[in-house]
């Protein structure tokens, strides 16, 4: 549409932002006369004079030029992420801007994700997506104050509990004629280990689920008798060990 020029405030005419030939007005007495550039957007500034006084001389021509300065109305918005803890989310998270669009976003991302063609001001950003286990400790949503032409950050700050946990198996074996090639141990009926008949500091199963499990000794030699229970439940606790003891 251009921006509007008008000589001595009659009509006008449109001209481009950038204009090098320009726009004629014709049939203008020789003499002084009033040019003046109008509908300037808020961001731009007429740094020439506005209106000014140009002579245009009979049978020639007169130039009016104008100089026109505009900052940027909109700029960018990074969103970063730093999780500590353990069992962190493997899938990372989602984040948004004014509920627009979302974009994933790893648990730790210091360069961050980028919102560009933002209007200056004021803008919600929330990361959402987050593991049941994990805590937002930041703001969230949080507001951002973008400025014109620059680049504005919101950083989350995540923290995850462990959801996982050991369990440790010993055995303790009394008498004569102990099973030579010990026993094997299975937790909640998957893949077994072997275990001596007399181990003390155990064999370990890791990333269990916190909560309950069984746990059976098998593998015992006919002459030998398991006197604690067998299976027997077991609490694992979230980013701890449990141990159990079969005699």
């Amino acid at each position: 549409m251009g921006i509007p020029v008008t000589v001595d405030g009659g009509p006008n005419q449109p001209i481009a932002t950038n204009n090098s030939t320009g726009v004629a007005f014709t049939d203008l007495a020789a003499g002084s006369h009033s040019v003046a550039l109008s509908g300037v957007a808020a961001n731009c500034t007429v740094s020439s004079a506005n209106p000014q006084t140009v002579t245009v001389p009979a049978g020639g021509t007169a130039t009016a030029p104008f100089t026109v300065s505009c900052a940027a109305t909109t700029g960018t918005l990074t969103a970063t992420t730093s999780t500590t803890g353990s069992s962190l989310d493997p899938d990372g998270y989602t984040v948004t801007v004014d509920g627009g669009p979302n974009q994933p976003i790893a648990t730790n991302n210091s360069t961050g994700v980028t919102f560009t063609g933002l209007a200056d001001g004021s803008h919600s950003v929330a990361l959402s997506g987050v593991a049941a286990n994990c805590t937002v400790s930041s703001a969230n949503p949080q507001t951002v104050t973008v400025p014109s032409g620059g680049t504005a950050t919101a950083p989350f700050t995540v923290s995850c509990a462990a959801t996982t946990g050991t369990l440790t198996a010993t055995t303790s074996t009394t008498g004569s004629s102990l099973d030579p090639d010990g026993y094997t141990v299975t937790v909640d009926g998957g893949p077994n280990q072997p275990i001596a008949t007399n181990n003390s500091t155990g064999v370990a199963f890791t990333d269990l689920a916190a909560g309950s499990h069984s746990v059976a000794l098998s593998g015992v030699a006919a002459n030998c008798t398991v006197s604690s229970a067998n299976p027997q439940t077991v609490t694992v606790p979230a980013g701890g060990t449990a141990t159990v003891a079969s005699r």
